[in-house]
């Protein structure tokens, strides 16, 4: 047969897809009272339209429910209780019957939002059924009243069914085709003074269930159309939701204007963003050339200043002169420990005097860096309102976290500013102040400010949280300004080179032994410039590494902003513009 009438469910999916897609956009949304009322509508949509069949024994009601909702309800088998329920269900389920009910799930998509309930003869119902049955009637939107047409005086039935809500009953008589057309007419109307006794006023509908009548003279099409028609109505989710579907529309008006001002926000802190990378870009171009030109000069004053170490050593291995100068070998021994000091302090001096030049020419960069970006913050334009009624926290949110990373900025400026144009003593107690800062850091939740001072040359400064958050990479910056020389040549080298040499009874046997040393001495030299030049090398780098990636984090909140936006607004432009064609979708219905 054609499809059935009563399984039309375009309508309803229409109306869900739409409501769906909105509960989906306004999810991220501030407006929860908006919210709630969605998911009603979507928690109601899901109600079913209840259909239960009536009648005595054989009279042909479970007939009529497998030809009525035929392409709807396959019933298969005998009913077990006395009520049986049919739903849709993922999977075929029957449930144990309990008191002579039981429901049966059913995997049939047209079946979704539709319950249909069989029952046996009313005159074989038990007392709990029948009161089961009388609740089950007062939620069903049509109730079927079966009437085998030869015999409509039924005592029985007519004493229950005056229980039972009026309003929504159906007669149908069955077996129609077994009586002739007079017989038929005549029996409806001797049914009609029935009703008419009864106070029921209901439609009634003369159908034939066998295989050999003909679909269009069964009055089968007819019962379906009234029910369609009358019953469920024409478009009865539509009608019933219409008032809200014109609420969400100017909803969605509003938001989609709420939406093209986010969207011209986002725009404007892309600018902002793309400034500030550009020239927190140009600072690495330019400092890569700076951090390669350090190594350059550095690793060359530490060759000379090994160079010039090596000869000095060297120099005091002459036989004669350790015999002169070193009553023991201990002494002797000091001696070679204190060169070795001497010269680290002048190496490490060296170096971090070229390291600390070198870093204040870079903070002055980031100091520019810093003051651009309180400029690109002072000038950025508020778009979208504090009070939208969608994105309102949204703005609030950024408000204070524009104000937090300008104030940031403002305060790292200061800082490099100040190590800028400090002497080399005031600048290693600010930045110890700093590494001071970084280690409670590590201890404490990121957040808030803590004053901190170098030492009393720098009171009042204060170091914002949300900058130096002391990560590994902010407390490597406080430890790494000042490079680590260790010593010369190990301690180990040095103690055995002045016990292999010192022998002040035997001069043949210091100069055979002098020669030995030397050669393990420039050895130990070698391998130890190697080590140096690359360690020193490699703590360099790590400085303006680090130093660059403290900088980057005073603006990681607002280029997470910014990439959250970067990913969601797309998302929600397609959301809204799905909205919009469900909406049309509906508007054809």
């Amino acid at each position: 047969m054609e499809h059935n009438i009563l399984c039309q469910k375009e309508e309803q999916i229409a109306i869900t897809d739409f409501f769906e897609e909105v509960s989906k956009i306004l999810k991220e949304c501030d407006d929860c009272k908006e919210k709630e009322t969605i998911k009603e509508i979507l928690r109601s949509m899901n109600e079913t339209v209840s259909y239960i069949v009536l009648g005595e024994e054989a009279v042909g009601k479970t007939t009529l429910l497998k030809v009525l909702f035929q392409n709807i309800l396959d019933i298969q088998g005998e009913m077990q209780g006395d009520i049986c329920e049919f739903r849709y269900g993922e999977q075929e389920y029957i449930t144990p019957s309990a008191n002579g009910y039981q429901k049966r799930f059913v995997p049939s998509e047209n079946l979704k939002g539709i319950s249909i309930i069989d029952t046996k003869g009313l005159n074989r119902l038990t007392k709990s059924s029948l009161e089961r049955v009388n609740d089950l009637t007062s939620r069903c939107q049509a109730i079927f009243v079966v009437l085998d047409a030869g015999r409509i005086n039924s005592p029985v039935l007519w004493d229950m069914i005056e229980d039972f809500p009026h309003k929504n009953m159906i007669f149908v008589l069955t077996k129609c085709d077994l009586l002739s057309g007079e017989e038929v007419s005549a029996n409806v109307e001797k049914l009609k003074s029935y009703m008419k006794e009864a106070d029921i006023a209901a439609p009634i509908f003369p159908v034939s269930l066998s295989d050999e009548a003909k679909t269009e003279e069964t009055g089968l099409c007819e019962l379906r159309s009234y029910i369609r028609h009358q019953v469920i109505g024409e478009n009865p989710i539509l009608a019933r939701w219409q008032k809200n579907i014109e609420e969400t529309r100017a909803l969605l008006d509003q938001m989609r204007a709420s939406f093209l001002l986010r969207k011209k926000q986002y725009q404007s802190d892309v600018e902002i963003l793309h400034k500030i990378n550009s020239g927190l870009d140009a600072y690495v171009i330019n400092q890569e050339k700076v951090i390669d030109n350090l190594v350059r000069d550095v690793s060359q004053q530490v060759n000379k200043d090994i160079d010039a170490y090596q000869e000095e050593i060297i120099s005091k291995m002459e036989p004669a002169k350790i015999k002169e100068r070193f009553p023991t070998q201990q002494d002797f021994m000091d001696y070679l420990n204190m060169v070795n000091e001497n010269y680290k302090k002048i190496m490490t001096d060296s170096v971090n005097r070229k390291t600390i030049e070198a870093i204040k020419g870079s903070l002055h960069e980031l100091e520019i860096v810093c003051d651009e970006a309180v400029g690109y913050f002072n000038k950025r334009e508020n778009i979208l309102a504090l009070d939208d009624k969608f994105y309102g926290s949204l703005v609030t949110g950024r408000k204070q976290m524009i104000a937090e990373t300008k104030e940031n900025a403002l305060t790292v400026s200061q800082f490099y500013k100040t190590l800028t144009e400090a002497s080399e003593t005031l600048f290693l107690q600010i930045w110890e102040a700093r590494k001071k800062h970084d280690d409670r850091q590590e201890m404490v939740e990121v957040g808030g400010s803590i004053g901190g001072a170098a030492a009393g040359a720098f009171v009042g400064f204060k170091l914002a949280g949300a900058i130096f958050v002391g990560t590994g990479a902010a407390a490597a910056i406080g430890t790494g300004v000042v490079i680590a020389i260790g010593v010369i040549v190990g301690a180990v080298v040095v103690r055995k080179i002045a016990k292999m040499i010192f022998d002040p009874m035997n001069d043949n046997q210091m100069e055979e032994t002098k020669q030995k040393c030397i050669a393990q001495f420039k050895a130990e030299v070698e391998k130890t410039r190697s080590v140096m030049i690359e360690q020193i090398a490699s703590q360099i780098r790590e400085i303006f590494k680090n130093e660059l990636t403290t900088i980057d984090l005073s603006f990681s909140e607002f280029r997470m902003s910014v990439n959250i936006d970067e990913r969601k607004i797309p998302l929600l432009e397609a959301q809204l513009q799905r909205t919009a064609k469900l909406l049309e979708a509906v508007g054809r219905l």
